[in-house]
């Protein structure tokens, strides 16, 4: 494991109409103790004054893109903004981790200081604290960080597909490398997450879960938590998991690796609620 004299965080944020949130979120990145060295924010053709608050920031870097009606809601396109961002590090040898943020979070001031020491003593790739309220074993995509050693193995670079977040992860456990959530690390949300159903959003899910590779017993438990065990829901990420048009798969490598790991997993399942508890540990 490498110790660093001197941890270097870089913050790269995506945006979009988060003009009631989005100053809230660039105050608790300043006021970290580990402040981040450059802070990056891609506004995603917002409609509102969200160019404008963060231009009152000197310090942060914008990205901004044009206007636009269109929403990218869960969509492929996102990883494209986020890219936008990274590609700006491309180079920077300062860079130690990079930490992925959403324009309406807040976090505690000693949220990076934390996350990063756990994740030097760790050995840890990829990591993140919980949002309060919301449950999950995995590092979430907003508030995430993540050790450039890993990146640069791999591009940073998100792919331009589903599940792009969830393919991060996968791939640094495929390549050997330890991911963790840190759950007594707590931050927020100025919005409540999952209150309204879109259908595009849940059937995007399904799109994620073919591309990534799920075997079909892996992908209907996933449908049946992230539906929040609601019928609409479920059924809207089932039609996009079996959404044969669309044809745009990871890697097979990658494929191979989540249909290694879910079926051995399944073969040790003695109930049902066996299965749901090891796909999401």
């Amino acid at each position: 494991m490498i110790t660093y004299n001197m941890t270097e965080i870089a913050a790269v944020i995506k945006t979009r109409n988060e003009a009631d949130h989005i100053e809230g979120t660039l105050q608790s990145i300043l006021n970290q103790d580990l402040k981040p060295y450059r802070v990056i924010a891609v506004n995603d053709g917002s409609t509102d004054r969200t160019k404008e608050i963060i231009s009152k920031f000197p310090t942060v870097e914008l990205i901004n893109n044009p206007a636009r009606e269109q929403n990218h809601l869960a969509g492929k396109e996102l990883a494209a903004v986020m890219n936008q961002g990274l590609q700006m590090l491309h180079g920077d040898t300062r860079c130690e981790f990079i930490w992925m943020l959403d324009g309406d979070l807040l976090f505690p001031s000693n949220y990076t200081r934390e996350i990063t020491n756990r994740m030097q003593q760790d050995n840890v790739a990829i990591s993140s604290g919980t949002i309060r309220g919301e449950s999950s074993d995995v590092p979430r995509g907003g508030g995430r960080i993540v050790d450039c050693r890993f990146w640069k193995r791999i591009g940073t670079l998100y792919p331009i597909n589903y599940g792009f977040d969830g393919y991060l992860v996968l791939k640094a456990a495929s390549m050997g490398f330890a991911t963790a959530i840190y759950k007594d690390i707590i931050f927020t949300t100025q919005r409540s997450t999952g209150a309204n159903y879109d259908p595009q959003v849940y059937f995007n899910k399904g799109l994620a879960y073919r591309a990534l590779g799920y075997v079909f017993p892996y992908a209907l438990a996933a449908s049946f938590f992230a539906s929040g065990k609601q019928l609409a829901p479920m059924v809207s990420i089932l039609r996009g998991y079996f959404s044969f048009g669309y044809d745009e798969l990871y890697e097979k490598e990658l494929r191979d690796y989540v249909y290694r790991t879910q079926m051995r997993r399944m073969l040790h399942v003695v109930t049902a609620r066996d299965l749901f508890h090891r796909i999401f540990s």
